[in-house]
């Protein structure tokens, strides 16, 4: 427990408190309870990430490279999304959407496929000019539950989530090409549909990674930065029911939408 922090926005999980963000002067404070705490300049001059005795090494990483990593790219005033990207012939597909809608599975049946993680959690876009955006490698693991390990081939797990190391991993910044938020729908075949203007914003702002809250002028670059993202990258919405015999099939139509053949 930190003195003298005025929490600002929470995150809580099945009634459990996973992680919040706060202030103290002018150094910004991220927790994780029980697990971690990052404390930062607001100016992005230094920042300490600390975490508790016995820790798990693995969840140690993931947070190293996953939220704190994002977190302080936001300090940076770099944009970060929580998602999963892959590099699909040499373009980078970013999958986003909400906890529990399969971003870490599907990224890993694309790289099944042949293609190369660049993300499994944590996603770093990076402007290279006026006319591309990058999606720059940083995670080399998928972080799947057991039921997907099972579909995927992995090494089966009794834990609730576990790191599997990718076979393929990208290791230079890739072109962004397109958005795909998954979303599962159950009763209907999986389809593409093209989101545009608001609705297209309205994909990416929930996954945009904040530390910065009590600054408005620094949300309006933020809000500045999407627009133009989106104009350079479409967002699609791909609705697909809860199937994992329905991987290969959705797996072909991104593949497909980004002009790569399916092997």
């Amino acid at each position: 427990m930190m003195d003298g922090v005025t929490w600002l926005a929470e995150s809580v999980h099945d009634g459990e408190l996973c992680f919040r963000i706060g202030t103290r002067g002018a150094e910004l404070i991220g927790e994780w309870p029980g697990l971690a705490m990052l404390v930062a300049a607001r100016d992005a001059s230094s920042s300490r990430l600390t975490f508790e005795p016995g820790v798990d090494p693995r969840e140690i990483e993931k947070i190293r490279r996953g939220s704190a990593w994002l977190l302080l790219r936001h300090v940076e005033g770099r944009l970060g999304l929580h998602g999963s990207a892959v590099s699909a012939g040499g373009r980078a597909v970013v999958f986003l959407g909400r906890s529990g809608e399969g971003k870490s599975t599907f990224a890993a049946a694309m790289c099944r496929r042949g293609c190369d993680l660049l993300a499994d959690d944590a996603v770093g876009v990076e402007e290279r000019g006026p006319a591309r955006w990058d999606v720059v490698p940083h995670e080399m693991d998928h972080w799947l539950d057991a039921e997907a390990r099972r579909a995927l081939g992995a090494p089966p797990s009794t834990l609730e989530k576990e790191p599997w190391r990718s076979a393929r991993a990208a290791s230079a910044p890739v072109p962004l090409a397109v958005f795909v938020e998954l979303a599962f729908i159950e009763g209907s075949a999986p389809r593409l549909i093209r989101r545009q203007g608001s609705h297209a914003v309205q994909s990416l702002i929930p996954q945009v990674a904040r530390f910065v809250l009590d600054e408005p002028e620094r949300q309006r670059r933020e809000l500045d930065a999407l627009h133009a993202v989106i104009e350079h990258a479409p967002v699609y919405l791909l609705e697909r029911p809860r199937a994992f015999e329905q991987l290969d099939l959705t797996v072909d139509m991104i593949l497909e939408l980004v002009g790569v053949s399916a092997p």
